[in-house]
């Protein structure tokens, strides 16, 4: 068979049983050719062994007696032998005495053996034998003809028997399994393949038929599966717009997150886009109340007509609300009735679903923004996104509002520190020096009524530098002394003034380079000069004064000491201003206050401040 011919299974069996029956009857053939030459051969030797035992036998006595005519009848009578077809006889001289030989092509001898002829230990001569192996071959020819024809009619039987076998059991069976699985297509699955056996191919025929019927039953499935999937494809679109929906209005209430300024406003704005948009049931925002940490309802927005939500607290732990205050985490719950949190309001009691999202800035938690479903199932995760991420921009937005209304009172409180300060160390101490020269101007009324001018004047001065000094610290200007000198001579001045108008000795000593420092420096060390003199003035009475400016690369530092009577320590009230504003003004310049006093050892006030300034105080 070609090999372009052998198409499908019938095609392959006819060539792999022509193949295999081939190759046995070679093999066969080869085989039986073999044994038989082998058996021939054997007999060849036989043969050959026996007719040099005969002709060495017989003719011994001949030669030794020298019968020539009877050697030549011997020698003649052994070529009748079809293995012998030459003999020559010598005599122990080697001389030739006969020899014959067979006429015709086929006379060539194949084997020619050369044997002694002996007479016990006489040489009598030799005998040269010429054999043939011809009549061999053609038995072995013969033979194995008739043996192969035999093999292949055998072999041809069997092969024919074998294909009529394999074509039943087969390939007929698979061929009728073969159109079967052809003519079956998705509207025509009902065809089953006949079952003829109990071996491997009804076996296969079997396993076939019921894999069809649960490809039916797949199929069924598969059909019912698609119109489920088309009908989720629907409801996935439908929440696909949704949630485009939902980002969309995201977008929008950030824009309004930035337009509209009042946070209540924006709080109910929100709440109620939210519930316009997706139609929830209702929408909370909650805000963290500061001193109680309760949740108070700031907005909210619901879906019934006429229908209001009154305000109320929400403690943490009560409540899904409650929960979510207490442990920082979103809430997501599609079925109320199962979840024991639930707490029903009155005026939405269809509830069926709730889901609850921390307003936080880090850790700080500001509120908790609540949305509330009546559909069981009515609020997902991208429900939850959404309110994950609007309660987000809410958090910047409470938290602004928090830290500007914080950063307004922390300046309206520094500012009324400043005036305060300001006003204690420039109208007090101006009104105290006004009052100690109008007291001084009584008493020197009748002991010295020439000096109750001088006193005047000093008080005039002072009233009008207080005045001064108090529209600049509204103003909140330099002290008007450092505008027009350097610090040292402030100093110096603030000295030299206490010396004139008290009997106290007041030095001052400068040592370092201090005419260069920064203003707000300046500015803290005078007024601390001022607030410690006047603490001189009007408590110390001490006899000697001095102020000490030392200055180095490092740090300023600014000593005044009296040896007055001193005061405990433990015993300041807690609200003396003086002391209060000179550890203010130390700390404003990233310096420090040390003031050292004891009942009748007098009082050192030293203020420390470093000139290195780091880039984090910058």
């Amino acid at each position: 068979m070609p090999l372009n011919s052998r198409q499908g299974l019938s095609g392959r069996i006819v060539f792999f049983v022509t193949v295999v029956v081939a190759l046995c009857g070679v093999f066969t053939v080869l085989t039986i050719a073999g044994v038989i030459a082998s058996q021939l051969d054997e007999r060849y030797r036989s043969d050959r062994q026996a007719a040099i035992e005969y002709l060495s036998t017989s003719l011994v006595p001949m030669v030794e007696i020298g019968d020539y005519l009877r050697v030549e009848r011997t020698i003649s009578a052994v070529l009748v032998y079809d293995s012998i077809v030459s003999v020559a006889v010598y005599d122990d001289e080697g001389e030739l005495i006969r020899s014959v030989v067979q006429l015709g092509e086929e006379s060539r001898p194949t084997d020619t053996i050369s044997h002694v002829l002996m007479q016990g230990d006489l040489l009598v001569g030799r005998v040269d034998i010429g054999f043939s192996r011809l009549y061999i071959q053609e038995d072995v020819q013969e033979l194995t003809g008739v043996l192969a024809l035999a093999v292949i009619l055998l072999l041809a039987v069997m092969a024919g028997a074998l294909l009529w076998y394999l074509r039943r059991t087969v390939v007929n069976p698979l061929r009728i399994f073969t159109s079967t699985v052809r003519a079956m297509t998705s509207r025509n699955m009902d065809l089953r393949v006949p079952v003829t056996g109990s071996d491997e191919i009804g076996m296969l025929a079997s396993s076939f038929n019921d894999m069809a019927q649960e490809l039916q039953e797949s199929h069924f499935r598969l059909r019912k599966a698609h119109i489920q999937l088309e009908e989720r494809y629907l409801e996935r679109t439908s929440r696909d717009q949704r949630r485009a929906d939902q980002v969309r209005t995201i977008f929008e209430l950030r824009q309004q997150l930035i337009e509209i300024a009042d946070l209540r406003e924006l709080l109910q704005y929100v709440a109620s886009a939210l519930q316009r948009a997706f139609s929830y049931n209702s929408v909370n925002v909650f805000l963290v109340e500061p001193e109680s940490g309760d949740l108070e309802l700031a907005a909210t927005a619901v879906m019934t007509s006429g229908t209001t939500h009154c305000a109320h607290r929400v403690k943490a732990g009560d409540g899904i609300v409650g929960d979510v205050l207490q442990s920082c985490r979103p809430l997501l719950v599609t079925d109320m009735a199962r979840d024991p949190r639930y707490m029903e309001l009155h005026s939405l009691n269809d509830t069926k679903a709730e889901l609850a999202v921390p307003i936080n800035i880090g850790a700080l938690t500001l509120g908790v923004l609540d949305v509330q479903s009546n559909y069981e199932g009515g609020l997902d995760e991208m429900d939850l996104f959404t309110a994950q991420t609007v309660a987000d921009q809410l958090a910047n937005v409470v938290e602004n509002t928090r830290l500007a209304q914080e950063t307004r009172e922390i300046a309206v409180l520094d500012e009324r520190n400043r005036m305060a300060r300001e006003i204690h160390d420039t109208l007090a101490q101006g009104f105290t020096g006004i009052v100690l020269q109008l007291e001084a101007a009584e008493q020197s009324i009748a002991d010295a009524p020439e000096s109750v001018t001088a006193h005047i004047d000093r008080a005039k001065r002072l009233a009008r530098e207080s005045l001064t000094e108090a529209r600049r610290s509204v103003w909140a200007l330099r002290p008007a002394t450092l505008e027009k000198r350097q610090l040292i001579d402030a100093l110096r001045r603030e000295t030299s003034l206490l010396s004139d108008e008290t009997k106290m000795q007041a030095t001052c000593h400068i040592s370092g380079n201090a005419e260069h420092l920064p203003a707000d420096v300046e500015d803290a060390l005078l007024r601390i000069c001022q607030e410690a003199l006047t603490n001189v003035r009007r408590h110390s009475q001490s006899s000697h004064v001095h102020v000490q400016l030392t200055h180095t690369d490092q740090q300023v530092v600014l000593s005044v000491r009296d040896d007055g009577v001193g005061f405990d320590l433990a015993t300041v009230p807690g609200d003396s201003f003086g002391l209060i504003g000179i550890e203010e003004r130390a700390r404003q310049c990233r310096g420090h206050a040390h003031i050292t006093s004891s009942p009748g050892k007098g009082t050192v006030v030293e203020i420390a401040i470093p000139l290195q300034r780091s880039a984090e105080d910058e």
